[in-house]
């Protein structure tokens, strides 16, 4: 007969099989937790980091799919096939597809700059007024912050931006930049363009028009002109503030949302959904975690010439926006 020991030992090994299955029920099995998002980019993977850490769920179950054509909508069927207990969206494109569609499965979304035309959401004053299933962060570009942190080490005066009219959110980002630069002492200077070649003659122009400052957006179609851009940044033939999270070397200032931090909070908001808080009495919040870098050694070089266009430039000012929201790094 086996002694006590063994008893025990038999025991716990038949506990530890059944509560395995329970405790990896969120990555497998059944009702796992799923994350769709769109698209594939460096940003996304820091976001999905930033979630796996904090949802604490160990390696989640990721579809990540094109921001365009029909394998978006076959995969998001599949998914939905599945039931999942937890639907994460990370991404506009995905959270456009999702919530017209999805009406029962528990759903935080994450990295949408503004959900409130993608049904989700119904409008920015009432954030507590959305979907029933639905809750999430939305992140705006910070804009406003860079504009801010440009302006104290660079001083006012006439900032241009490249936006191309057929991308929305460097349509928006223009409005936005017409409206909000003026109060940071900037004078904006606005320039279009759909191509490549389009692209440089808009810079161009943007120069001989008088623009001693380039803001480059966080919009997708500000990719095509970047590696540009910031060559001639490295070259000082003009000075770059940059807003685009893949795109900074060659820029003197970058000020972009941390996506990973971003990742974090996302995993916060779902454990709340999962301990079984309702989404529909959950707001949605906006939160715009940012990090801040400064190129210091083109900082020197631009800082003498023409030394009436720079300010001297002291962590002070770049301390300006709370280390709450900001992470400063040099390059």
């Amino acid at each position: 007969m086996p002694n006590n020991g063994a008893k025990r030992a038999t025991i716990l090994a038949a506990l530890l099989f059944l509560i395995l299955p329970v405790a990896n029920c969120g990555l497998a099995g059944p009702n796992p937790i799923i994350v769709f998002c769109s698209p594939d980019a460096p940003r996304m993977r820091q976001a999905l980091a930033g979630l796996e850490a904090s949802l604490g769920q160990g390696k989640l179950e990721v579809v990540c799919v094109p921001e365009l054509g029909g394998q978006a909508e076959e995969e998001l069927r599949r998914v939905r096939a599945r039931h999942p207990r937890l639907l994460m969206v990370l991404g506009t494109p995905a959270l456009l597809r999702v919530a017209p569609v999805e009406k029962r499965v528990p759903v935080v979304f994450a990295l949408v700059a503004n959900p409130y035309f993608t049904t989700a959401a119904y409008e920015p004053e009432h954030p507590e007024i959305h979907q029933e299933n639905i809750t999430g962060i939305a992140s705006p570009p910070p804009l406003d912050a860079a504009l801010e942190q440009g302006a104290a080490i660079c001083g006012g005066g006439p900032w241009g931006l490249l936006y191309d009219p057929d991308d929305g959110v460097a349509v928006d980002l223009k409005e936005r930049f017409q409206k909000e630069a003026p109060a940071r002492g900037i004078s904006p200077l606005t320039a279009a363009a759909t191509d490549a070649a389009g692209d440089r003659r808009a810079l161009e122009r943007l120069l001989a028009r008088g623009a001693r400052v380039i803001y480059l957006p966080p919009a997708p179609s500000a990719g095509r002109y970047a590696p540009l851009l910031l060559e001639w940044g490295k070259k000082q033939r003009v000075v770059v503030v940059s807003g685009h999270p893949e795109f900074h070397q060659g820029a003197l200032l970058w000020v972009a949302l941390d996506y990973r931090r971003l990742g974090e909070e996302a995993g916060a908001l779902a454990r709340r959904v999962l301990n079984g808080e309702a989404p529909a009495k959950i707001p949605i919040a906006e939160q715009a975690p940012i990090k801040v870098q400064v190129d210091e050694r083109l900082l020197r070089r631009w800082s003498g010439y023409p030394p009436s266009q720079f300010k001297e430039f002291s962590r002070k000012d770049a301390n300006k926006i709370s280390r709450k929201d900001a992470k400063m790094e040099n390059f």
